[in-house]
C-alpha cells in the first residue's frame, strides 16, 4: 500500500497500515519554506547586531 500511495504522489504516515497519507508537493513546499525561514531568522539575527553595534558607535561617540 505504502509504494502505491508512494507511486501516487502521497507519503505514509506509517510504514505499515498507513491510515493517512500527506502529497508529496506540500512536504517539498514545506521543506522549501523551512530553508528560507532560517535563512529569514539569521539576516534578522545579523541586521539586529549590526543596527545595536551602530548604535553602541553613536552612543560613545556622544560621551567622548
Amino acid at each position: 500500500l505504502s509504494q502505491v500511495l508512494l507511486y501516487h504522489g502521497l507519503f505514509p504516515t506509517a510504514p505499515s497500515q498507513p491510515c493517512m497519507a500527506v502529497s508529496t508537493d506540500l512536504l517539498t513546499f514545506y521543506c522549501a519554506l523551512f530553508k528560507c525561514s532560517c535563512n529569514a531568522i539569521h539576516l534578522l539575527a545579523h541586521t539586529v547586531t549590526v543596527q545595536l553595534a551602530l548604535a553602541l558607535h553613536r552612543f560613545i561617540s556622544i560621551i567622548v
